[in-house]
């Protein structure tokens, strides 16, 4: 069997051990953010490509794995140039974080309906006295 030099070509890129870039990324040099994130009172480093970071469902996904957090909804944000805490709730506030990140993403994860401020650990409410 004779294969062209095109099938050859896809051939050997099957056999790559390299990953396949998606396809809109394709051609683009990799660059990698550096994300570190905050759950409670662990922390987290980890890198992730600039220009092709996928979506925010594949992130939050990722950060519920890495802080082995799987049963327990959470809220993430991320530190603007600023200091100030912005929300990621959906791509297009991902993608911002990503690209705004100079040279450190940091990203604050959160139980869903508490702020950075309360107190996380080790909490209890006091009965009202009547």
């Amino acid at each position: 069997m004779v294969l062209t030099a095109v099938e050859r070509k896809e051939a050997s890129r099957r056999m790559s051990r390299q990953p396949q870039q998606p396809r809109g990324c394709a051609n683009v040099p990799e660059s990698l953010v550096e994300v570190k994130s905050k759950f409670e009172a662990e922390y987290r480093r980890f890198g992730l490509k600039r220009n092709c970071p996928g979506g925010f469902l594949e992130f939050y996904v990722l950060l519920r794995s890495i802080h082995r957090i799987p049963g327990t909804d959470v809220q993430l944000g991320y530190a603007d140039v600023h200091g100030d805490l912005l929300p990621i709730n959906n791509d297009d506030n991902f993608l911002k974080a990503v690209s705004s990140a100079s040279p450190l993403l940091r990203i604050i994860i959160t139980k869903k309906g508490q702020t950075e401020d309360e107190p996380l650990v080790g909490t209890t409410q006091l009965p009202a006295e009547a």
